[in-house]
């Protein structure tokens, strides 16, 4: 903790609470922000894209980078269950800080991610939530000063765990690498993309670039590719006329065919069942995100 509390931390400059029946979400581009999940399954989209699926307890950073790297814009997003059962109120816990592109987070990725579990394991971070939270639960103008005077510590916890993550390697070299391969991928969503392809861009080894992928992102990367292809499948059918053909080759697929069972398989129903439900309901495409397996 020492060198994280050493380092040119930002200051904390806002902090809310925000929570409510899903669909609802935030915006997060810059200056840089923390977010907490206490409740409801979320969903991070980076520059209109969907790219990780947030779950109760997962806490991700975003904006962080070094000086001139391109800005990102994100957001949060909460999502209804996919039964159609009644909603339970979602509630996400969100700071922000000044920019500091020469401090502490500079060396880092755009989207740092920690799963809940990590979370939990991690004693120091798991209590100033506990302690942000329950300063945001009472509204008054004391309890709004001890939450501001959290976030410092927050921010330092929260790059103690994600170093420690790191496994020996400098956090920052691993966020970069991690980093590159998601820009590829979102770049070039159709491309036949292998473990061993994305290894190579990145600069790992195949056994290390999966290990790391799946420990900065929360899925492994051929399910996250997975993840994007239907999320961006989801997108032109429920918006637009395109042949399930011209779709297909879209997102990566041969045939009509093998886009069709890989859409079902995902969602749950056809490509055109899918068109049908989204257009009849008139309300937007909601895909469950998806998870790494415990």
């Amino acid at each position: 903790m020492a060198d994280e509390m050493g380092r040119q931390l930002p200051r904390g400059v806002a902090v809310s609470r925000r929570h409510g029946a899903p669909p609802w979400g935030v915006s997060a581009g810059d200056p840089p922000s923390l977010h907490v999940v206490v409740q409801g399954s979320f969903f991070l989209a980076q520059d209109g894209a969907r790219v990780l699926g947030l779950e109760p307890g997962d806490v991700v950073l975003l904006g962080a980078g070094p000086r001139g790297a391109a800005p990102r814009e994100h957001s949060l997003r909460c999502v209804a269950p996919s039964s159609g059962a009644a909603s339970a109120p979602a509630e996400l816990l969100s700071a922000t800080y000044a920019a500091a592109p020469d401090g502490a987070l500079a060396a880092l990725a755009p989207v740092v991610h920690l799963p809940g579990g990590e979370v939990r394991r991690a004693q120091g971070l798991s209590a100033v939530v506990s302690l942000l939270r329950a300063a945001l639960a009472e509204p008054s103008a004391g309890q709004e000063r001890l939450a501001r005077s959290l976030l410092e510590p927050l921010l330092a916890y929260t790059l103690h765990c994600h170093g420690r993550a790191g496994d020996g390697r400098a956090a920052g070299a691993f966020d970069r690498r991690v980093a590159r391969a998601l820009q590829l991928i979102q770049e070039k969503l159709a491309a036949r993309w292998t473990i061993e392809a994305l290894a190579r861009a990145a600069g790992l080894s195949r056994a290390a670039f999966a290990r790391r992928f799946l420990a900065e992102v929360g899925v492994p990367p051929l399910r996250y590719v997975a993840e994007l292809r239907m999320q961006r499948a989801a997108e032109l059918l429920a918006e637009g006329d395109r042949s399930l053909a011209s779709v297909a080759a879209e997102v990566g697929y041969d045939s009509e065919f093998a886009f069709s069972r890989a859409f079902k398989r995902h969602t749950g129903e056809a490509p055109g069942a899918f068109r049908r439900r989204s257009r009849s309901q008139g309300a937007p495409f909601r895909l469950p995100p998806v998870r790494a397996a415990a």
